[in-house]
């Protein structure tokens, strides 16, 4: 377990560098967020933008390992591949909900103090469940990606891999309505809303299951 929180701690530590961007974003979102409180429900809105700017940066400490090449040096350690990884996704999870959480807490202060209200609380909670969950679809899509053809390499492919998994999904799911059109009765927002949080939990452990265990395996053939 230290093994997996010294990782985690070095690709906390690239963060550091950037902490006065991240200040500064901070400060200009949450301007944001209160400007566009007066005319909209901002717990969802606001909550999403800190989820893809913030929780998606967990990305970017590929990049950092893959200049300094420092698998060459943690696999000189008593450090195994697999640890590895799942330190990775790991922090990735943990980066992302911790700003789905931050977002939504801040949004939900700013929408106190400047309209007095709250709106929708439990719904607005639950959209931003399911934002977290197509986040992680497209995170848990790009790291196999990266492990396959490195963060320059594997950019396009970054791209291309989750844009042809969701139309493949869309056309499996326009096939399974036309077959059964009685399932546009059954599946309504209200009742897709109803089941979110365990839909998203669901979701979320297949995502990250499946592409830890691609990741794992392209990663333990892979040359250092």
């Amino acid at each position: 377990m230290n093994t997996i929180k010294g990782l985690m701690l070095k690709d906390l530590y690239v963060f550091k560098n950037y902490k006065k961007n991240i200040y500064f974003s901070i400060i200009v979102f949450a301007f944001i967020i209160a400007m566009a409180s007066i005319r909209i429900n901002v717990l969802v809105y606001g909550s999403i933008i800190f989820l893809f700017f913030f929780g998606m940066n967990s990305i970017s400490t590929f990049s950092y390992d893959e200049n300094s090449e420092i698998d060459k040096y943690l696999l000189s350690l008593p450090i195994t591949r697999k640890e590895i990884v799942f330190s990775k996704y790991l922090f990735t999870f943990l980066n992302s909900f911790l700003s789905l959480i931050f977002g939504f807490i801040l949004s939900l202060i700013i929408s106190l103090l400047v309209t007095h209200e709250i709106n929708s609380f439990f719904n607005s909670l639950k959209i931003c469940f399911l934002a977290f969950t197509s986040v992680s679809f497209l995170m848990c899509a790009d790291i196999p990606c990266i492990y396959k053809w490195g963060v320059e390499k594997g950019r396009m492919q970054s791209v291309l891999v989750p844009i042809l998994i969701f139309f493949l999904l869309s056309f499996l799911s326009f096939i399974i309505l036309l077959i059964f059109p009685n399932l546009y009765n059954l599946i309504t927002l209200d009742k897709l809303l109803s089941i979110a949080p365990i839909l998203c939990l669901i979701l979320n452990i297949f995502f990250y299951y499946l592409s830890f265990h691609i990741s794992y395996k392209i990663f333990s053939k892979k040359s250092i």
